[in-house]
């Protein structure tokens, strides 16, 4: 027997190690008492590991091995970074060491004190036996520690670029639904920050009904939600259900109601968008008071909780709105029955609550964390913003196509010269609405003017541009001006509007300057600061993209626009050959030859092109238009542009031509002229008036836009209609690069037996012939309702010509939609109407033509002017007292 005391130590040792067990299982029975929290994961903390370290000390002990010289359990450094992983705190790990190391220096005191009572002896092995075991503790202790860093080190690196890579993967898009998707499938899907594991195993996403609606909403109470997103680990390649009709399995998933959320979402905000892109939302619900999800959003804060043995109401939506809605009620979307840990996490961005994301775990992951909570967090923060500007996006391009549609026509007015169909189509990118429109104006005489126009740029600016440009036309229509003396005015118009932005944007500029130099920042750029050009064609060359000095800019052609929203160079004075479009390469183009075509160049990804802020920045307002008058009784038509994109023509037997007008200069250049040209069509000919975007849509060149044009246009159809939606189908794709107005205009013929004209002499007995003449046309007609009206009407219009006017004279009645009578004569005086004296013997003629016409007006020609009326059976006699 060794009476040292490294002797004594040994003996203890040799002793308990044949008990080893109960050692062992009194170490288990204390750490599952202090730390109950380190037993629940299985693969980090177990029976084995105890056992390790208390036979590796026993071992050493007893064969008096310096305990500098020993090795830790092999296990040892992988167990502790696997409690680092579960996010363990470390002085858990260390308090673990100290509980066990305590637990056998108890043991060993004991057994020192039954073997010698020699107190010395028991002193000095009890220092020796200290020192060893604190010895190991702190070697083990220091070791775990650095394991554990390391380990949590490169968790807390994988956490962020998980972050980052949220930030990549939330918001590719301004559209909502696909904003949760993303939301839902990054928290759900391998992440290499996480060691190629799921961060949750089920995601829902739920957002409040009135964000979809606009973002100045007024929150509900209680608040109604919709469930956009809701995917699980389980089954990656399925995309998930909204809300309800994920439960019952019958209804639309996110992929029929998700990815054209945005479009749908326009709708409801009264978007006149094609009937197509009308998707139905999610079904509506809310949350139990009190739950989790309600809760959070109530308040604002996120929840970690745990679900064993919580009722299912905390985690599904309660049953859906009674307040008036008439969907029936849906049950709950399904979760983990055996999930067993989640995260609550309001959807937060400047300021405002959007809705709530809901994470959920199941048996084969860890309960989340306080760590976790804070990375969903950071996952949802980003997620909000980008949802907010989808939110944001959507209402804002829903009011825009509002505006657009409001300022064009909703349907063409009725009318008897040409069989009409028209589209427009908004851009499929962040530029949405434009200025492209189109008109179709009925005029006097049983003709019709149509019109087809595109302002530079995008946005609400163009769509305010173009109805101000669009109200001006018909005002000049009105007053029937030839096309070519139209374009005139309206180019002196826009000449007008150019300039008042100018003075616009100069005035914001100052204003902006003013501001930056009271807050000492004179070197930064003002918010309105754009430069000013030397006149209105350097202003619209500008806009265009183009130096002033460019030939281009005194002659800009189609101006044709690239998918990118910029213009692209203007045209020569070379006219267009005309005749039939080749089908090759060869074929016509509808931009002017010895100009280059406008190529497709897209300008980066959420930044508008040069020219497109050159225009908007400067205060730059120009535009393009062609401007057509068919007159159905002589089959006329009479055309004129600035700066458009040729017409193409496709005549009854199935030729197309593009039809060759003089090149006028784009809207706002001023000082140069407008030329028409007069064309003659059969019975059955249909022009097709239309913007540059439709040709230029697909990246393909001129040529090849032309021959799909062509193509389309002569398939056979039912209807013009049909056509319509062939051309655009033919043409565009899903998400034009530029906003599209297209018209076509098949013509019609007014017969012979719809028409009577007869020659006056200047002679005041002209006028008694001309009355039996009316009375027997419409005889012929069956319009004897209208006799004494048409009679009464002739009469004073031929007295005025007469009296007033020049030979030759001449009567013309036509037998449309209404009875149109019209006299004309070589005189450029224009009658005026005025109420006469009591004691005038003259001057009533036009106020009684006035009162028994349903309209009535003067148009100017060449040489000489026409006073016409419309007449209608249904109109009642005036009260004759006001004469």
């Amino acid at each position: 027997m060794d009476p040292t005391a490294d002797g004594l130590v040994s003996r203890v040792a040799r002793e308990l190690g044949s008990k080893a067990d109960e050692l062992i299982a009194e170490v288990e029975r204390c750490l599952r008492s202090e730390l109950p929290d380190l037993w629940e994961y299985s693969d980090a903390m177990t029976s084995e590991n105890v056992a390790q370290h208390v036979v590796v000390v026993l071992s050493a002990l007893e064969h008096g091995v310096d305990t500098r010289a020993l090795e830790q359990p092999i296990a040892e450094l992988t167990r502790v970074r696997r409690l680092a992983r579960h996010g363990v705190p470390v002085s858990t790990v260390l308090r673990a060491f100290r509980l066990g190391q305590g637990v056998m220096l108890d043991r060993l005191l004991e057994g020192m004190a039954r073997l010698t009572d020699d107190a010395t002896l028991i002193s000095e092995a009890a220092r020796r036996l200290i020192v060893t075991a604190t010895g190991y503790v702190d070697r083990t202790s220091e070791q775990g520690v650095m394991a554990y860093e390391e380990e949590r080190d490169r968790r807390l690196r994988g956490r962020l670029s998980m972050v980052n890579e949220a930030s990549v993967r939330i918001g590719t898009t301004l559209d909502i639904a696909r904003t949760t998707q993303e939301l839902a499938d990054f928290a759900t899907e391998p992440l290499a920050g996480l060691a190629d594991r799921s961060f949750a195993d089920l995601v829902t996403v739920d957002l409040i009904d009135s964000t979809l609606h606009g973002h100045d909403a007024p929150p509900e109470d209680p608040l109604v939600l919709r469930r956009l997103a809701l995917r699980t680990s389980a089954t990656p390649e399925e995309r998930s259900e909204s809300g309800a009709s994920g439960a019952s399995g019958d209804g639309p998933s996110a992929g029929s109601a998700g990815s054209e959320l945005g479009r749908g979402a326009a709708v409801e905000q009264g978007a006149a968008v094609e009937s197509a892109t009308k998707l139905a939302l999610p079904k509506p619900h809310t949350f139990p008071a009190g739950s989790l999800p309600a809760r959070a959003l109530a308040t604002g804060h996120p929840f970690r909780h745990r679900l064993d043995g919580e009722p299912p109401d905390l985690i599904h939506p309660d049953r859906p709105v009674p307040r008036g809605a008439s969907a029936p009620p849906v049950p709950s979307a399904p979760s983990p029955p055996s999930a067993h840990s989640m995260l609550v996490v309001p959807l937060r961005a400047r300021g405002a609550t959007l809705g709530v994301a809901q994470f959920f775990r199941g048996p084969a992951s860890d309960p989340f964390d306080d760590e976790d909570l804070l990375l969903a967090q950071e996952i949802a923060a980003r997620a909000a913003v980008a949802v907010d500007n989808a939110r944001r996006y959507t209402h804002a391009r829903a009011t825009a196509i509002s505006l657009q549609r409001s300022l064009l026509p909703s349907r063409t007015p009725p009318q008897s010269a040409v069989e009409v169909a028209c589209r427009y189509r908004p851009a499929g990118d962040r530029a949405g609405v434009g200025g492209d429109w189109y008109d179709v104006i009925p005029l006097s005489g049983a003709r019709v003017a149509l019109v087809v126009g595109d302002v530079v740029g995008h946005g609400i600016h163009a769509a305010a541009t173009m109805g101000r440009l669009r109200t001006a036309v018909r005002t000049l229509a009105d007053i029937d001006l030839p096309p070519d003396e139209l374009l005139t005015h309206l180019d002196d118009v826009v000449i007008r509007l150019s300039a008042e932005a100018e003075g616009e944007a100069e005035g914001e500029g100052e204003a902006g300057d003013a501001g930056a130099r009271a807050g000492d920042t004179a070197g930064a750029p003002s918010p309105g600061g754009g430069g000013r050009s030397e006149d209105a064609g350097a202003r619209t060359a500008a806009g265009r993209g183009l130096p002033a000095e460019s030939p281009g800019a005194a002659g800009l052609g189609s101006g044709s626009s690239a998918p990118g929203g910029g213009r692209a160079t203007g045209e020569t004075a070379l006219p267009v050959t005309s005749g039939t479009v080749p089908s090759g390469p060869a074929a016509a183009s509808p931009y002017p030859s010895g100009s280059p075509s406008p190529s497709p160049q897209p300008s980066p990804a959420g930044s508008p092109s040069p020219a497109l802020v050159g225009a908007e920045s400067a205060g730059v307002i120009g535009a393009t238009c062609v401007y057509a008058v068919y007159d159905p009784v002589s089959r006329s038509c009479t055309l004129a542009r600035a700066g458009h994109v040729l017409p193409v023509v496709v005549a009854p037997d199935g030729a197309v031509d593009v039809l060759d007008l003089p090149p006028g200069p784009p809207l706002g250049l001023g000082g140069l002229p407008f030329e028409a040209v007069e064309v003659e069509w059969p019975e059955g000919t249909v022009l097709a008036l239309y913007t540059d975007g439709l040709l230029e849509a697909r990246g393909h060149d001129i040529e090849e836009g032309l021959a799909r044009l062509r193509d389309a246009l002569v398939r056979p159809a039912a209807s013009l209609e049909v056509t319509c939606d062939a051309v655009l189908g033919s043409l565009l794709p899903a998400r034009p690069p530029d906003d599209v107005a297209l018209l076509l205009a098949r013509t019609r013929t007014l017969g012979a037996e719809q028409v009577a004209d007869w020659d006056l002499e200047a002679d005041p007995a002209a006028v008694s012939r001309a009355r039996a003449n009316v009375a027997r046309q419409l005889a012929v007609w069956g319009l004897e309702e209208l006799d004494f009206l048409a009679e009464l009407v002739v009469s004073e219009l031929v007295t005025n010509a007469i009296r007033y006017g020049r030979p030759p004279i001449g009567l013309r009645l036509i037998h449309d939609r209404t009875l149109l009578c019209e006299v004309s004569d070589a005189g450029s005086t224009t009658p005026h109407l005025r109420r006469a004296r009591v004691f005038d013997e003259g001057g009533r003629g036009l106020l009684l033509v006035a009162q028994l016409a349903e309209r009535w007006g003067t148009r100017h020609a060449r040489r000489g002017k026409t006073v016409w009326a419309e007449l209608n059976a249904s109109a009642a006699l005036p009260d004759m007292t006001f004469l």
